[in-house]
């Protein structure tokens, strides 16, 4: 049986196909290669740093003002208590 040659326009069409399937492939591997490494656990060792940092500059929020809101509260109660005893010794 006579061996049957590919014309140039068709070799070249091959030619394109492999070399876009190659592509393809070594992106699908880089893809998966990002994937697995970005949920490595060395790769998300600073995460409960910056979490922790978050929270205590959130707690620190709440504490200034709860200090505020407690010294408020205290200033308004002594001078409601001064006008109390002030009221019973006169």
């Amino acid at each position: 049986m006579p061996t049957r040659t590919l014309a140039p326009s068709t070799r070249d069409w091959f030619r394109r196909t492999l070399e876009r399937r190659r592509r393809i492939a070594r992106s699908l591997e880089r893809l998966v290669i990002a994937i697995v490494t970005r949920n490595d656990p060395l790769h998300e060792a600073g995460e409960g740093v910056v979490s922790t940092a978050i929270i205590v500059v959130i707690m620190a929020f709440l504490a200034v003002g709860l200090w505020f809101a407690f010294k408020t509260i205290m200033a308004n109660a002594t001078t409601t208590v001064s006008n109390q005893v002030a009221q019973l010794g006169s």
